[in-house]
């Protein structure tokens, strides 16, 4: 889940919940994702950072044909690929029994999804996730980062909250603060070895070809 950016003075480290199912039910989105004076994100900013994402990768030439969303939420994504990318085919995928019911999402997990539910190969041009892999444990975020490697052939967007992020950078009344926090460098270290940073949480696989200047890597 995205957290808005609006420093708040340090406190101490939140805890995290392991009881997944029930958590994310009717009351967690209301209070995250639909009530205006605690929502973390709306489609407005998505739309935003969607078109961000997309002008960049129209400048580095990787087509996007294909998009899997995995962590989908309420489809703020879906509804900006519709407009950025009105040829690409858009696969959600949501953890949360409530929002599959609600929305028909592929139900399952950046741990253990299998992506040839959705395509035969198992690839996608543009994967986003976006604020999942801080309820993960490490050894779990730790596979959810191999997958995917495995099945990212163009582009990954992946936003993450890290422990510098909680203590300087989000707004901690809109943002969840029961979760996993790691450090912005364990992150780097588990992602580097399928893909390089290109900078505004985009990165490319290793194996996709793409030539970036030095500067444009991070």
């Amino acid at each position: 889940m995205a957290s808005t950016r609006r420093p708040r003075p340090a406190t101490a480290r939140p805890a995290a919940t392991t009881d997944a199912k029930s958590r994310f039910d009717a009351d967690y989105y209301r209070r995250f994702y639909g009530d205006p004076k605690t929502r973390v994100v709306n489609a407005a900013a998505v739309a935003r950072l969607a078109g961000f994402v997309a002008g960049y990768l129209r400048y580095l030439d990787v087509p996007v044909r294909s998009i899997l969303d995995i962590g989908c939420g309420l489809g703020h994504w879906r509804t900006a690929a519709r407009r950025l990318w009105p040829r690409a085919r858009y696969h959600g995928v949501e953890y949360s029994e409530h929002l599959c019911a609600r929305f028909g999402w592929t139900q399952g997990s950046v741990v253990d999804f299998a992506p040839e539910r959705l395509r035969p190969d198992g690839q996608f041009d543009l994967i986003v996730c976006q604020g999942v892999l801080q309820y993960l444990e490490a050894e779990a975020a730790r596979q959810a980062l191999a997958n995917l490697g495995r099945w990212c052939r163009g582009a990954l967007y992946l936003e993450a909250l890290t422990t510098r992020d909680w203590r300087e950078n989000c707004d901690r009344g809109r943002t969840d603060g029961q979760v996993h926090l790691r450090s912005g460098a364990w992150y780097r270290t588990a992602l580097r070895r399928d893909f390089v940073a290109a900078g505004g949480g985009v990165f490319l696989p290793r194996r996709g070809g793409v030539t970036l200047f030095e500067l444009e890597s991070t």
